[in-house]
């Protein structure tokens, strides 16, 4: 993504470092069926957004860069594509292993196990400093989850337990179950307190005054 969009793309991110197999698996944020499931409402805005609207908020928080125009050509490919995972998907239906694992959130986190954690099973593929593993040829083999190449601190994933939900379903990869939930939270716990790019536009999440504890 950055190289298909670097006016857009502010980081080392592609879609696929959350949207695994290409938007496909279960529990790790899949698109399939989501054309049938917007415009919806999102407490994070406060409002009723539309499907273009939810992907540019990966772009300016995940991806740390900035929105795409709805008529380009780009959001066009993304949506045609989302349109042609769901097809067969009633509207207005989610499909199971929409968005990510349930996970317990009155674990107690405990970053300092978390670091061991991520030492073991996490660092040989996004490095000891967080700083992911690159691409001779460019890009990223396994994203950066601290940094300045990796999400801000506005994306979903800066959550610790969005994250945490992520890792115990998902990673380590190919490897997913394998840790238990409290590690899961742990791991979260140090990584997602890293230091990141800052998202001023955050300040304006949950107008309603119904913010997660574990928002950044």
């Amino acid at each position: 993504m950055p190289r298909q969009l670097p006016k857009n793309v502010g980081n080392g991110l592609n879609c696929t470092s959350c949207h695994l197999n290409a938007g496909t698996t279960a529990y790790a944020s899949p698109w399939v069926g989501l054309a049938g499931a917007f415009p919806e409402y999102r407490s994070r805005s406060g409002k009723i957004i539309s499907l273009q609207e939810r992907i540019n908020d990966c772009f300016q928080r995940s991806m740390n860069g900035k929105p795409l125009a709805f008529d380009s050509a780009e959001m066009n490919a993304i949506m045609a594509y989302m349109k042609w995972l769901s097809t067969g998907v009633p509207t207005g239906t989610n499909v199971t292993g929409r968005g990510f694992e349930k996970i317990d959130t009155s674990l107690k986190p405990n970053p300092v196990h978390g670091k061991s954690i991520y030492t073991a099973q996490c660092a040989s593929c996004h490095g000891a400093e967080g700083q992911g593993t690159k691409n001779p040829h460019g890009g990223y083999i396994f994203p950066p989850v601290w940094g300045k190449d990796s999400f801000n601190v506005g994306a979903g994933m800066a959550r610790m337990y969005t994250a945490a939900a992520f890792v115990k379903h998902n990673m380590p990869l190919g490897q997913g179950g394998t840790l238990s939930e409290q590690d899961a939270v742990d791991v979260a716990a140090y990584f997602t307190e890293k230091p990141r790019p800052d998202y001023a536009a955050r300040l304006k999440d949950w107008p309603k005054g119904d913010k997660p504890r574990d928002a950044r």
